[in-house]
């Protein structure tokens, strides 16, 4: 088994695991529920915590030669009490003695060892507790005031939470109605609504589970320090390419484990470029057009990615403008973006491109007023298609130090041919984390981690180009009848 006294890593892979026990429905004597530690039958087990998801989530495989799923049994109304870090760490705490244990709610995947009739083989999957009471209870009731208030109110109240909730301060005074909704739900049509307090060009929050706490914030907030267009210092430093460099030159066996800590075991990229797939979902530029029927009004608003974007925090910034950094789409020197000759407009002025028509109006709930969907839905669009940008996946020995929402920077070279080492100067960067999945091998004690990644921005500028993109080729505008075409090739058959 792993170290479980340690509080200082000693090599790469290495991980603490003070306890994993299945927590029974049914009491014993003692008038406790039945516990079984099950780190002496434990395979594996992963635990994942993503910006996208509401909670945490995660799976066990055992080696079971007591068939204790019949025996205690599981039936999904048991708990898990875990406890798991990196040393040094805090890590997830969801013990029964100091957190909130986590709820078993499935046995998938079972199978009998060929080699020995009497032990079987099967997965353990788990969630956090407030995932059942999301499933088990409805909303209906209006919330006015803070959006952060609201989604207090639903965590406490509803989901029963009684794990930390840290937020960041909206802009939104409004009143809202749920309709009957679940509590996730609820808190993910309220993210819609919610528009953060100090970043001003932002727009959408997300809601998720670290092992920390429950989170409701932006992405902004992820990527610049109170409000600013100043960088969040990176969590940690990952390399493709890390050389062998000893603490001790005494003793050599000894490694600099924070270095090993930062080499990359495998990386890929996930589309760093799709234009097309940019164009449709309206990254690049997009419009709303806005309908009242009370005030009998139509609005439209437009996104520019070119005008706006140098205003919004991003994964790579410098101050208040780009003079080191740059977005993704290159400029014509002149503070536009390349244009294309037919239209004589980048792709950033086709709004077109992406079009959306909502309904809404005014003095709905007297003082309290809607966001109203031209300063949402524009910059929502485009923050969700910028998170399919640049994708990164990394498996990296793990360190429970890195939690969903976190910034790493990621350096990886140029890839041709020479002596000399060159940093690519536009996957290299800063990245945020979106999704971590530990994956835990007992057999082996090592300890690895999927990190899914993505940058809205380049640490370098793409190169500039004044002059519009013309068309290449002569092509071919002959246009025919096919009748006629058919008969001329007849007589000349």
């Amino acid at each position: 088994m792993a170290q479980t006294d340690r509080d200082v890593f000693d090599k790469v892979g290495q991980y603490n695991l003070d306890e994993i026990a299945i927590i029974s429905y049914r009491f014993a004597e003692d008038s406790l529920p039945r516990r079984i530690d099950i780190r002496g039958i434990l395979y594996n087990f992963e635990i994942a915590e993503d910006i996208l998801l509401n909670n945490i989530v995660g799976s066990a495989i055992v080696y079971d030669m007591q068939d204790i799923r019949s025996i205690l049994p599981i039936i999904g109304l048991e708990r898990l009490s875990l406890k798991f870090n990196s040393p040094g760490t805090s890590g997830y705490d969801y013990s029964e003695d100091t957190g909130v244990p986590l709820q078993i709610y499935k046995i998938d995947k079972v199978r009998k060892d060929p080699q020995n009739e009497r032990a079987q083989l099967y997965q353990i999957f788990f969630c956090s507790p407030e995932m059942y009471h999301n499933n088990t209870t409805r909303i209906s009731r209006a919330y006015a005031g803070p959006v952060e208030d609201a989604v207090l109110d639903i965590v406490r109240n509803k989901l029963k939470s009684k794990k930390p909730f840290y937020f960041e301060p909206t802009s939104t005074n409004a009143k809202y109605v749920i309709p009957n909704l679940k509590p996730y739900q609820a808190i993910n049509f309220l993210c819609s609504q919610a528009k953060s307090k100090k970043f001003r060009l932002n727009a959408g929050y997300k809601f998720f589970e670290t092992s920390e706490a429950f989170h409701f914030r932006s992405l902004e907030s992820m990527m610049g320090i109170d409000g600013q267009l100043t960088e969040t210092q990176p969590k940690w430093k990952f390399m493709s390419m890390i050389t062998s460099i000893t603490e001790d030159q005494k003793r050599p066996e000894i490694k600099d484990l924070e270095r090993r800590l930062s080499t990359v075991i495998k990386y890929e990229f996930d589309k760093p470029v799709d234009t097309l797939d940019n164009i449709q979902n309206g990254f690049y530029a997009n419009k709303v057009t806005t309908h009242d029927a009370f005030n009998k009004t139509i609005k439209t608003t437009t996104y520019d990615y070119n005008e706006i974007g140098p205003n919004q925090a991003h994964t790579e910034m410098a101050g208040s403008i780009f003079e080191d950094a740059g977005l993704l789409y290159p400029q014509d020197g002149k503070g536009k973006g390349v244009k294309f000759a037919d239209t004589n407009k980048s792709l950033t002025e086709l709004s077109e491109a992406k079009t959306m028509v909502v309904t809404e109006t005014s003095k709905v709930h007297n003082d309290y007023e809607f966001t109203p969907s031209s300063e949402l839905l524009p910059m929502m669009t485009h923050q969700k298609q910028a998170m399919r940008n640049m994708n990164l996946s990394l498996l990296v020995y793990g360190n429970t130090i890195l939690n969903a929402g976190d910034i790493i920077t990621f350096s990886s070279p140029v890839q041709r041919p020479g002596d000399t080492v060159e940093m690519n100067p536009y996957t290299s960067g800063r990245y945020v984390i979106m999704a971590i999945k530990h994956m835990v091998n007992v057999e082996s004690q090592r300890h690895e981690m999927i990190l899914k990644c993505f940058k809205d921005a380049v640490s370098t500028p793409y190169p500039t180009e004044e002059d519009a993109l013309n068309q290449i080729g002569k092509g071919n505008t002959v246009d025919g009848d096919i009748y006629k075409i058919q008969r001329a090739s007849e007589i000349l058959s």
